[in-house]
């Protein structure tokens, strides 16, 4: 079941790159000027202080409010206490857990890779999975991405294994792990939504009984696992959804375009957005709060879509050309320093070259080198979509991971923010296409050799 493990070259890949991320560890603890203070991001202190809450209360709470966790969900606060209730609430465990993760990952996606490709194939996608700027940059990080990612990748090899064989065991696991995913980052929800129609559709032929047991089996223990959660918000708070980020997130999903209206640069839409509140709106209950976001987000995009649909394909290039370079350079070159305005600019920037980090060589040669491994990486998976369209075999495997790397792909880019973090849900993803792909390429140099 493990092929990795059989497989020397792939073990041999895992091994070095734990070594790697575990020696750059070492160097940031003991020589980089910056410390650990760039692990923090501005989204980390809700994860931090509802871990710590965990501990000490054994309650999930708000950093601001100290009322129960409903803003974030609990997957990532409860990994992180997890690990400080094992080893002490130490920095270091922390990330040594997350490098840990993400070498793992890379086993995970030579794994869903050989279900459906040649065993060379899969490599390619460990090495590529390895080499990824986006899991090296937020390995490092107190962020749910490297959690989330080694998640959801776990889901998409069972998925794929259940497309091969139709098994149950395989489609019972990705329920599993798929309602896992969602209690880190909600954005895989509507992946529930995607599996069950493909679902319905593969199944369909077998008859209606047998694809209803099928639909059962990964309806049922998603619908558990997540309700769970729904329950706790309900007796609680009072708030009966599974997360009050989304209407909120919606809201400020047009914060660019209200900036824009107004002549000021994007990031002040935050703030005229913020100055639109009613003035006791924290004071309602979280459904009337959700009920004011979702009314006033869908007319500002009934207002902003033709902006919005012109600027969509800038901002789905950032997130997939995006190399994470701006944490890196903290990480390896220690630098620049950090401040407010500074992240800022790093996660709101709208120009397309992070100009204020590349004011020397080496910053330039590390950009050279995160530009090279993503352009790499989708382009080789452009031609590893080529060549799988090819086998009539393998098309549920080719309609499954295009629709997930879509949904992925346009859920994380459709506002100005987009960047390469939120490549992180399906980079792996794009390893195995872009492993088919450098079979496809290989097999065509050596057909051109052997004409020549």
């Amino acid at each position: 079941m493990f092929e990795f493990y059989k497989d020397k070259f792939t073990r041999w890949v895992i091994l070095l790159t734990l070594l790697l991320r575990l020696a750059l560890l070492g160097y940031v603890l003991v020589f980089n000027p910056l410390g650990t203070t760039f692990f923090t991001f501005p989204d980390s202190p809700n994860y931090l202080y509802a871990a710590h809450s965990l501990l000490d209360t054994g309650t999930l709470l708000e950093p601001h409010t100290q009322a129960p966790m409903t803003f974030r969900t609990p997957g990532y606060p409860v990994f992180l206490a997890l690990i400080w209730k094992a080893f002490g609430q130490q920095t270091t465990a922390v990330i040594v857990g997350q490098i840990i993760l993400s070498v793992l990952l890379i086993a995970l996606c030579y794994q869903a890779a050989r279900v459906f490709l040649s065993q060379t194939a899969a490599r390619a996608a460990a090495v590529l999975c390895a080499f990824s700027t986006v899991y090296w940059a937020y390995t490092y990080a107190y962020l749910s991405d490297i959690l989330f990612a080694f998640l959801i990748t776990a889901f998409l090899w069972a998925v794929l294994l259940h497309i091969k064989t139709s098994g149950t065991r395989p489609l019972l696991a990705a329920s599993l792990l798929l309602a896992l995913s969602v209690y880190v980052r909600p954005v895989a929800q509507n992946v529930f939504f995607i599996s069950l129609v493909l679902l319905v559709i593969k199944h369909y032929k077998t008859g209606l009984k047998k694809t209803c047991q099928q639909a059962v089996i990964f309806i049922l223990p998603f619908l558990l696992l997540t309700g769970a959660w729904q329950v706790r918000n309900k007796i609680q708070t009072g708030y009966a959804g599974f997360h009050s980020s989304a209407a909120y997130n919606l809201y400020f999903w047009n914060l660019d375009s209200v900036a824009r209206e107004k002549g000021l640069p994007a990031q002040e839409g935050s703030r005229l957005l913020l100055q639109a509140l009613p003035k006791d709106f924290y004071t309602w209950p979280l459904a009337r709060q959700d009920a004011w976001f979702t009314q006033h987000a869908r007319e500002m995009i009934a207002k902003y879509w033709p902006e919005k649909l012109i600027r969509a394909p800038y901002w789905l290039a950032k997130t997939l050309l995006g190399g994470s370079y701006t944490q890196l350079s903290r990480l390896i070159l220690g630098r620049p320093a950090l401040s407010e305005e500074e992240f800022s600019y790093q996660l709101n920037k709208t120009s397309a070259l992070p100009a204020k980090h590349l004011q020397h060589p080496a910053d330039w040669a590390l950009f050279a080198l995160c530009a090279a491994q993503t352009l790499l990486t989708a382009a080789l998976a452009f031609i590893g979509v080529w060549a799988i369209i090819r086998q009539k075999n393998q098309r549920g495997f080719l309609i499954f991971m295009s629709l997930y790397i879509l949904y992925f792909w346009a859920i994380s880019s459709t506002f100005f923010g987009a960047g390469g973090r939120y490549r992180a849900p399906f980079e792996s993803a794009l390893c195995i296409l872009a492993g088919a792909g450098f079979c496809a390429l290989q097999s065509q140099i050596k057909k051109f050799r052997l004409t020549k």
